[in-house]
């Protein structure tokens, strides 16, 4: 499946926040609610800065990004994983696979063996795609939120 094209992932890169940004607004699944549609790019910029705490890995196809993960160190024990996108075009190619094996990797150096996601409950291929690599339902939640003026 992978053999198709040719895949590099990565750590991301400052380089990389205009095309991850880019990848994520467009991301229907990633919309958190009707007033946030995607993190900022100076949350981005933070993501990669303080790698210890986050893990913010992108999907390399000649010298284009097409798609990333992030994933949220919580504690020494587990990580959220936040995001995972890959533009509609590279999709069903094992890009996602090739996330989770960097992002395994990652969590065995840093010795956190436990990991959670989110996933919206409408989008049955992402979640027939995460049942598929052995993620189970715990709970259900309902996601509120509410805009604060700052």
């Amino acid at each position: 499946m992978v053999n198709k094209i040719r895949v590099k992932i990565r750590r991301a890169k400052l380089k990389d926040i205009n095309e991850i940004y880019s990848i994520g607004i467009c991301a229907k699944e990633l919309e958190f609610s009707k007033d946030m549609n995607f993190h900022e790019k100076a949350e981005l910029k933070e993501f990669i800065n303080h790698p210890k705490d986050n893990i913010l890995i992108v999907a390399v196809v000649e010298k284009k990004v097409v798609g990333f993960t992030f994933a949220k160190i919580v504690s020494t024990s587990w990580c959220m994983l936040d995001n995972m996108v890959i533009e509609d075009k590279f999709r069903d190619n094992g890009i996602g696979s090739l996330f989770l094996e960097e992002l395994y990797s990652i969590l065995k150096r840093e010795k956190i063996g436990y990991i959670q996601i989110l996933e919206e409950i409408h989008h049955k291929k992402t979640r027939d795609f995460w049942k598929k690599k052995g993620f189970h339902e715990e709970k259900k939640f309902i996601w509120a939120d509410k805009k604060v003026n700052v």
